[in-house]
């Protein structure tokens, strides 16, 4: 397992910013899951609650990711179809953006922040069920793509010029979290985990969340489940094309520095990802090699 973030570290990275606590239907789904048999019914009555994370929820399970040949209607339709531990894991990543996004205008990065959060997620879980990774696994991949950059939100409500920033210091050679770490005392890896630590997350995911701009920590990992989600997101992020679509450049530095070991771990070569691709494209998904 990667080495815990250091207290002192989380404190300092606190200053000036708040992590969100749980929604409060978020603790009574908890709390409903801790029964010895959850109530799908129950279940389903919360999350009606808000027709909001209602009707995105329905919209996520009947997307790409998911590939149902039958339209999902309900919450207890889906409650029924995909068992009740999975529809929770997807609650709670519709929470994070309702949450995050919460009396904030949305601006033109923040929409692009989680359209591609939501298509790194998609293009991760699905190419791990092409692997035939577990269908926890390949859960465990869409909730890391929807969570890793969650600290960006925090940083760019308080930073007009983060693209502009962010963008200069990756020209200039600088990683992600050297840059914001310049600026902001922190950096949105350390603000992520927070989150997702205080949300529930399950320590391999928070662990990745932490490091997943550290590759040469990360993949050194004793953690074999850590190494796969990581070289599963990074493959996600390469072939979206993240840097192309939030930053508007071309560079990848830690692919191409990494690319060879994360492809090791996920037992690929790289010729393969052109054939990758086209797996995407025919799942409706985009890719920087169908596109």
């Amino acid at each position: 397992m990667a080495q815990p973030l250091d207290m002192n570290a989380i404190e300092q990275a606190l200053k000036g910013f708040t992590i969100p606590p749980q929604p409060d239907v978020l603790l009574h789904i908890q709390q409903l899951l801790q029964q010895p048999e959850p109530n799908a019914q129950r279940l389903a009555t919360l999350i009606n609650l808000d027709i909001g994370l209602a009707g995105f929820t329905l919209k996520v399970v009947n997307s790409a990711y998911f590939g149902l040949r039958t339209k999902i209607t309900s919450i207890e339709h889906a409650c029924k179809f995909l068992g009740v531990t999975r529809v929770v894991k997807l609650v709670r990543s519709v929470l994070l953006r309702f949450t995050l996004e919460q009396g904030q205008q949305q601006d033109p990065f923040s929409q692009k922040l989680w359209s591609n959060a939501l298509l790194v997620a998609t293009t991760a879980a699905t190419l791990a069920k092409h692997l035939d990774w577990s269908q926890e696994t390949a859960d465990d991949c869409y909730t890391l793509g929807l969570f890793r950059n969650a600290g960006i939100a925090l940083i760019t409500a308080q930073a007009n010029n983060y693209t502009d920033m962010l963008r200069l210091g990756l020209l200039a050679g600088q990683g992600y979290s050297e840059t914001e770490e310049q600026r902001f005392a922190t950096c949105h890896e350390i603000l992520g985990y927070l989150i997702a630590q205080s949300w529930g997350l399950p320590a391999e995911i928070c662990n990745v969340i932490a490091y997943h701009h550290s590759p040469a920590l990360i993949l050194a990992s004793d953690s074999e489940l850590e190494q796969r989600l990581f070289a599963m997101l990074k493959l996600a992020e390469h072939m979206s094309g993240e840097s192309r679509i939030l930053l508007d450049l071309t560079l990848d530095p830690e692919w191409d520095q990494f690319a060879p070991q994360i492809l090791d771990v996920l037992g690929l070569e790289l010729f393969q990802l052109p054939e990758l691709g086209e797996l995407l494209h025919q799942h409706d998904i985009k890719n920087i090699y169908t596109s």
